[in-house]
């Protein structure tokens, strides 16, 4: 009897040791697939740091062909490798939101694995109780009425001061698992947000290359690949730029005046969205993911939207022209009070005549894709005293 009670003490020791010798079938799964999830994760950061070596690859190549002299050929090249970069970048992200699935994964097992052991806790803690509870009723009786030896009874006090410590190290270890589980459960809420954000930065990139493959279609379009052709039509658009900087100062003054003697004006320090509601900006001002960046600044925001959606005025205004051009295809220009000038570009149609006074908000004509456009959007810009400025300084 002696013998079977200290044998049932050595097993409960045993078993409350970190790491004990003995594992559940479950736990021995539990165990293996956590260090297979554990190889699959260290596979997939290998696999995502040889795509970003290829990335940074293409980036030196991109910055080196924006440096060289605008040419047809330098400008394919330069389109191709922002295709190759940005199809790389989508792939990166696609095995970044991979990653994180198994590290999710990989959380819930960890998580189950802690839950068991805190389950075999509770149970090893029932026992040691209940042990305790009998060792302490009996010790007081084997004091007064003596025992077979002195030495037999030390060892039972020493053993049982060793299952309470026992006892101590398993609270505290029961106390670290919640805790573990605890911070485990917010790491996975916490990945779970950054897939969010990687599905949404997945299609960012994805519009970005559609937006790619369709400027270097463009390209072949308005150059049939012939360089004169492409001399032809840099020129063309340095030409139209100039233009629009020069006649919005000859006609600032003379159409500001105009709208101080009809009290007109309104307030330009906020400017209203020309289209109501934005759905979302694709290309932001002087955006450095601008396919054409090489070609020429983007001089303003592209606000996608189906071909036809109407386009109001920005603000209240006379239209100073509304014409049609290579680079921005059937385009308004309004403009308002304090040196502010608004363009609207790519339009389908033009519903306002030079001239005319329009109130904020009018409906000035509605979104296409002419010009030297990539799909249906509007190109909008603000100018200051003819310099072209973020929009978003001065949009609600």
């Amino acid at each position: 009897m002696r013998s079977k009670f200290f044998l049932s003490l050595l097993l409960v020791s045993i078993a409350l040791q970190p790491g004990g010798v003995f594992l559940s079938a479950q736990e021995a799964e539990i165990s293996n697939e956590i260090n297979a999830l554990n190889e699959s994760i260290d596979e997939k950061r290998q696999s995502i740091e040889q795509i970003n070596r290829r990335i940074d690859e293409f980036k030196a190549k991109i910055q080196k062909k924006q440096s060289e002299k605008a040419s047809l050929a330098s400008e394919f090249d330069l389109l191709d490798n922002r295709i190759t970069k940005t199809e790389l970048e989508i792939q990166e992200t696609k095995e970044s939101i991979g990653l994180v699935n198994t590290e999710i994964v990989l959380l819930n097992e960890q998580l189950t694995d802690l839950e068991q052991t805190l389950q075999n806790d509770r149970q090893l803690l029932i026992g040691v109780l209940q042990k305790i509870q009998v060792k302490d009723q009996d010790l007081p009786i084997r004091l007064f009425f003596g025992s077979e030896s002195l030495s037999q009874l030390f060892d039972e006090v020493q053993s049982l001061e060793t299952i309470n410590r026992d006892l101590k190290q398993t609270l505290e270890k029961t106390k670290k698992s919640k805790e573990e589980v605890k911070n485990k459960r917010d790491v996975g809420e916490e990945k779970r947000d950054q897939m969010e954000e990687m599905f949404t930065a997945l299609e960012i990139e994805q519009e970005q290359l559609s937006e790619e493959i369709e400027s270097q279609g463009i390209l072949i379009i308005e150059t049939q690949r012939s360089e004169d052709q492409f001399r032809a039509l840099l020129q063309e658009l340095k030409e139209e730029e100039q233009f629009i900087t020069q006649q919005i100062s000859v006609l600032q003054k003379e159409i500001e005046g105009k709208l101080g003697e009809s009290d007109e004006s309104g307030d330009t320090s906020i400017l209203s969205w020309p289209l109501d509601p934005p759905k979302g900006i694709s290309v932001y001002f002087n955006d450095p993911t601008y396919p054409f960046r090489n070609l020429f600044e983007h001089s303003g925001l592209d606000l996608p939207a189906l071909k036809g959606t109407s386009v109001g005025a920005a603000a209240s205004g006379y239209v100073a022209w509304a014409r049609k051009g290579r680079l921005y295809g059937n385009y308004v220009m309004i403009i308002h009070a304090n040196g502010i000038a608004t363009l609207y570009a790519h339009l389908s149609r033009i519903d306002v005549e030079p001239d005319e006074f329009v109130a904020r908000g009018k409906i000035i004509g509605a979104v296409g894709s002419t010009g030297l456009s990539t799909g249906p959007h509007l190109h909008f810009e603000v100018r200051k005293d003819g310099i072209p400025t973020d929009p978003l300084q001065y949009l609600k």
